[in-house]
């Protein structure tokens, strides 16, 4: 260990525990920062992969048939207006529990006040 290294060190831990005592919510929020972004990251293109991992594996599949892409995946053509009405309703539903929640929150707090 050199002296640079011990003045890098120091310098690094100096600037650490000044951010922590300045704002202590900096080490909540890069915890949940880092939880957040391992958590929906990982699991986000886990289920990607999945969904390309089996678009792949069912190409193998219809190639060995002999058929064509809308012959094989036709029940997915019909359902694909449905899946993407249920995602934009649940999407709608999931901002308008949101912006409820926001707006009882603030009467709430005026309410306290």
């Amino acid at each position: 260990m050199t002296a640079d290294n011990i003045v890098d060190f120091s310098v690094d831990m100096f600037l650490i525990f000044f951010d922590v005592l300045s704002s202590p919510i900096l080490i909540v929020m890069r915890l949940v920062r880092w939880v957040i972004n391992k958590f929906f990251v990982n699991h986000i293109k886990s289920f990607i992969k999945r969904i390309v991992h089996w678009f792949m594996d069912n190409r193998v599949k219809r190639l060995a048939k002999e058929q064509s892409i809308l012959r094989y995946y036709w029940w997915l053509w019909l359902l694909s207006p449905i899946i993407l009405l249920v995602l934009m309703l649940g999407g709608a539903l999931f901002f308008g529990l949101w912006e409820g929640l926001n707006i009882g929150f603030e009467v709430f707090e005026q309410e306290v006040k």
